[in-house]
C-alpha cells in the first residue's frame, strides 16, 4: 500500500493496495489500520472485490471519492491466504460439506456459496 499525491480537485490524497474487507459503507486496505468510509458527495460508487489491487482517492476529510483498479491490474485476484484465513476456510467448508451431504438436490457450486457465507459471517467486523 502507498499513498502519494493528492486527488483531483478534492484537496485529499490517494492509496494504492489490496482490499482487505468491504462492506456498503467503506473498505478496508491490507497493511492499513482502520475502514475507509465512503462520502456521501462521491455519488455512485462501485465497491471493489476483497483482494483486489485498487487506487482509491480520498477528500481532504479522509472519505473514498473515488475507487480505480490500480494500474497493470485488469480483474480481482485473491491474496495468498494466511495460515489464520486458510484455518477459517478449511473449517467453514468442512461445516459446509456436512451441511450439504444430506441435501441431495445441492450442488457442489451451493457447498461453496454456502462456505463462502459462512467465512462472511465468521469474519466480520
Amino acid at each position: 500500500m502507498s499513498a502519494n499525491g493528492t486527488a483531483n480537485g478534492t484537496g485529499g490524497s490517494q492509496l494504492v493496495g489490496l482490499v482487505a474487507a468491504v462492506n456498503d459503507k467503506g473498505l478496508r486496505l491490507e497493511g492499513r489500520d482502520g475502514w475507509l468510509n465512503f462520502s456521501k458527495w462521491a455519488g455512485e460508487l462501485a465497491p471493489p472485490s476483497r483482494g483486489q489491487r485498487v487506487t482509491v482517492r480520498l477528500d481532504k476529510s479522509g472519505y473514498v471519492r473515488a475507487i480505480e483498479a490500480a494500474a497493470g491490474t485488469d480483474a480481482p485476484h485473491s491474496p495468498v491466504a494466511g495460515r489464520e484465513t486458510a484455518i477459517i476456510r478449511q473449517t467453514c467448508v468442512k461445516a459446509s460439506a456436512a451441511f450439504c451431504a444430506s441435501r441431495p438436490d445441492l450442488k457442489t457450486a451451493d457447498l461453496f456459496a454456502l462456505a463462502e457465507r459462512m467465512e462472511a459471517w465468521v469474519t466480520r467486523s
